[in-house]
């Protein structure tokens, strides 16, 4: 009969010694095992260099929109409108303001054209069945332009007029009362001006006149000239809007806004500090995933050469100390907002001129390249060092596995030859076991024969 064997997978052995051929299995297993339990101690550690790298990333990309803020803040076309009386105007700025005043004097806000349908008509006494004409079709004009609408309703037909784009609003009002109701519709100009307003429904005109539009008109600056405008909001300067609300003089000042830039700074300023102190979790002999690594050099550095800029003129902002940033025992920024103000009221265009932009020059566009080298999302320096921690972490997994590999052979191999030792070993037991028991037995058979 033909036999087949197979190779076992545990050690079972059934000698005396199992437990210590069991042992030298183990041993030997654990020892070599060793290699892999140090690599897996490697890999651990560069995760969390990973984690802290990403830690890092963020605060320093938390960094840059700060800068980014400061940018758009400082743009040339960054001002603000302040006026003088805010219950007769109010104003705002669009991107081609220039600073400056302006006197605006309002002598009319204007009207709107309103009508009304005629009382000589059918009665409403229910806008969702009835109508003011038996008429399914209506031609609506609006200064002289038609428009063709259609309704078997009231409700309907004040839908089809706002729909129409013809540049009034419908409405439907009830002049009768609760006892006697009386649907009317009424139409009122989107313009502030004499509007002409008309509906009819082939037969006849629909609408009477309640009160006829006017133009919102001013004066600009004393000019002695009387502006009018068909909305009461309307263009004083390129990029300078007027809202008017009621008649009267208003003065309106356009100038760059420092506080936008005051705010922005006080964020960059945060956000500097709490990478700073990222940083410095990673130094020193109890430091964090990063300590002794050179990046957390490398990233310091760059923080003191954005900090540490000056001009390659010799303006009157000469760093940004001028500008109320100064720093701490620490090594944190502060902001003065005092020491900015006073620059800017004696040389705003000075304070500009020092910050310049992210890609004209100036502190921002240094600032912008040194953070953009660190941030960069394919070849900035965080990016790329987490890239070598990925490729480094996965060199040593495929080690591992071919580490566990060799210690699976060497355990298979340990555990056929302690196989095959302990069944020696249980052979001979059994060898031993049966001569005992023959001399045990001949032992007895003599006693037996002398009568002992």
């Amino acid at each position: 009969m033909a036999t087949t064997s197979s190779t076992p997978t545990a050690f079972t052995g059934s000698s005396a010694f199992s437990s210590d051929l069991q042992q030298v299995i183990t041993r030997a297993v654990n020892i070599a095992s060793l290699p892999i339990a140090q690599l897996q101690t490697q890999i651990s550690t560069l995760n969390k260099q990973q984690t802290e790298l990403q830690t890092l990333g963020a605060k320093f990309q938390t960094l840059q929109s700060a800068l980014d803020a400061i940018n758009s803040a400082s743009d040339a076309n960054s001002f603000s409108a302040n006026v003088d009386n805010q219950s007769v105007a109010t104003a705002t700025v669009g991107s081609q303001a220039q600073a400056g005043s302006y006197s605006i004097q309002i002598s009319s806000i204007g009207s709107q054209t309103n009508t009304l349908s005629s009382n000589t008509l059918t009665t409403v006494t229910d806008p969702s069945s009835g109508n003011i004409s038996s008429s399914s079709d209506y031609t609506l004009t609006v200064d002289g332009q038609t428009f063709t609408v259609a309704a078997t309703s009231l409700n309907g037909l004040a839908q089809a007029i706002n729909a129409s784009g013809a540049g009034v609003q419908a409405t439907i009002v009830n002049v009768g009362g609760s006892t006697a109701p009386d649907y009317r519709l009424s139409l009122q100009g989107s313009k502030y001006a004499p509007t002409t307003i008309q509906l009819n429904d082939g037969s006849q005109d629909l609408l009477n006149t309640l009160s006829t539009g006017a133009n919102v008109t001013y004066e600009v600056a004393g000019s002695g000239t009387t502006a009018t405008s068909d909305s009461r909001t309307f263009s004083i300067s390129p990029g300078v809007t007027v809202h008017a609300i009621t008649t009267g003089a208003v003065n309106i000042t356009v100038a760059q806004n420092v506080g936008g830039i005051q705010n922005a700074i006080t964020s960059f300023v945060n956000s500097y500090n709490s990478a700073v102190d990222e940083l410095q979790e990673n130094r020193g002999q109890n430091g964090g995933a990063l300590a002794g690594q050179s990046i957390v050099s490398e990233l310091g550095s760059a923080l003191r050469t954005l900090a540490g800029y000056t001009p390659t003129s010799n303006p009157s902002i000469q760093s940004i100390a001028d500008l109320g940033l100064t720093f701490d025992q620490n090594g944190h920024l502060q902001f003065d907002s005092s020491v900015f103000n006073d620059a800017s009221d004696n040389s705003l265009s000075d304070v500009l001129n020092f910050l310049g932009s992210e890609t004209s020059g100036g502190f921002l566009q240094a600032a912008n390249n040194i953070l953009d080298g660190i941030t960069d999302s394919s070849d900035g320096l965080v990016a790329t060092d987490i890239t070598s921690l990925s490729a480094s972490a996965a060199n040593l997994t495929k080690k591992i596995s071919s580490e566990q590999d060799t210690v699976n052979t060497l355990q298979t191999n340990l555990i056929q030859q302690m196989s095959k030792a302990d069944a020696a070993i249980s052979q001979m037991e059994q060898q031993v076991t049966q001569i005992t028991n023959l001399f045990a037995a001949m032992q007895q058979a003599s006693r037996t024969i002398n009568g002992n």
